[in-house]
């Protein structure tokens, strides 16, 4: 388990966080806790507001870990 959330929040080098990718798992378990919350409350799933929700968060996140990537430590060959 430690290996696999070292690979998701790391960068290229498997050493330095990419703070990123650390601050997008709040984003996404609110966006994904707001709908089981209104699940469990027995409301109606607003499913139009959730796709456009996960689609602008995945948008965001791929942005940000795009425009970040040069500023991560590379890989020695």
């Amino acid at each position: 388990m430690k290996t696999f959330l070292t690979t998701l929040f790391s960068g290229a080098d498997g050493k330095t966080w990419a703070i990123g990718r650390v601050f997008a798992l709040p984003t996404l378990l609110s966006g994904l806790g707001l709908p089981l919350g209104a699940l469990i409350a027995g409301q109606p799933m607003p499913w139009a507001e959730l796709g456009i929700y996960f689609a602008s968060v995945c948008g965001g996140v791929s942005a940000l870990i795009g425009l970040t990537n040069h500023t991560e430590p590379k890989v020695d060959p």
